[in-house]
């Protein structure tokens, strides 16, 4: 299967998001700015026909995105921000914020169901078929690896974990690319290619990784989930584990190892990443000073600011600002 099939599944569902034909450029970024959508799509095809889109959009009424293919596809999808209900062929699960899925499909039906004002951040990239099977046949992987042997009749499988802490600089690295043109085509394929093998590993050859090892009932996800929300609402002055727990209606222990269960990291090592990928996020703009950025995600001395933002992404904040 080529990669332009995965162009085509990825114009349907654009098509019907957006309910006309929008985004039909192999490179190309569009925003919106219309009384039902708000955001931007932002669609990279590399080299080796990987596509790779960055989305950042909502509604302003619920939204019901049909698709159908006959086509086949592998998609690793990282979920940065949002929430809604996916259901594809004979299966069904949420977004969940903070989550990395693989998902193997082929000859599917699929429904997306957005609430309205919600935010929807995704970041996806598709691989071609006979890229993936060609991956899998250098590791000496049998048939069960191949697209085929995974999905072994049926037409979706989606594996799910939280996004591993050490892939946040490749996410950020990967949205915010330096780069234009053909440039910009290699660079985006090179942070693709490792966020790929990274999670290859975990999901396919290293399925511990994705064991959980205590019961969470759906009260208990939402709790976390709502715990997770008063955390970056109060980014800059956040309650203590304590309180959060009475804040969310959930046990203390229930939230500390349920937390790295559903985000992957403990609660503050997640407050940490949230509160530099929002200095990055506020540096870039250089409408705000460094300094105050560091006050404003919560960091009131600035020398542990600029260590930790530099062990986060390898550079100084400042030489954020020289790069833009």
């Amino acid at each position: 299967m080529t990669s332009s099939s995965i162009h085509n599944i990825y114009n349907g569902y654009f098509d019907a998001l957006f309910e006309a034909p929008s985004m039909r450029g192999t490179t190309e970024r569009k925003h919106f700015a219309q009384s039902s959508t708000q955001g931007y799509v932002d669609r990279v095809i590399t080299p080796s026909g990987i596509e790779i889109v960055d989305s950042d959009y909502r509604f302003a009424d619920d939204r019901l995105v049909r698709v159908q293919s006959e086509a086949a596809m592998i998609e690793l999808s990282f979920c940065l921000q949002g929430s809604g209900e996916v259901h594809v062929t004979d299966t069904s699960h949420e977004l969940m914020p903070d989550s990395c899925s693989l998902q193997f499909m082929q000859d599917f039906q699929a429904e997306f169901h957005y609430r309205s004002a919600e935010p929807i951040r995704l970041l996806s990239i598709g691989v071609p078929v006979t890229l993936f099977d060609s991956w899998m046949a250098d590791q000496g992987s049998s048939h069960a690896r191949s697209l085929s042997g995974l999905l072994d009749s049926r037409a979706f499988r989606m594996f799910r974990m939280p996004i591993l802490p050490e892939t946040t600089r490749l996410l950020v690295q990967l949205r915010d690319c330096p780069y234009h043109t053909s440039m910009r085509r290699l660079y985006v394929e090179g942070k693709a290619l490792e966020l790929l093998s990274v999670y290859f590993d975990a999901f396919l050859f290293e399925q511990k990784h994705t064991k959980r090892s205590l019961h969470l009932s759906r009260s208990d996800r939402e709790n976390i989930r709502k715990a997770r929300d008063i955390i970056l609402d109060h980014m800059a002055n956040p309650p203590s584990l304590i309180e959060l727990s009475k804040l969310a209606g959930i046990n203390e222990y229930k939230l500390k190892v349920g937390f790295k269960e559903e985000y992957g990291t403990t609660v503050f090592a997640y407050l940490r990443n949230k509160r530099l990928e929002k200095a990055w996020e506020i540096i870039s703009t250089g409408e705000i000073s460094v300094s105050q950025t560091a006050t404003m995600v919560g960091y009131n001395n600035f020398s542990h600011f600029a260590e930790a933002f530099r062990k986060q992404y390898g550079i100084n904040p400042s030489e954020v600002i020289k790069k833009r």
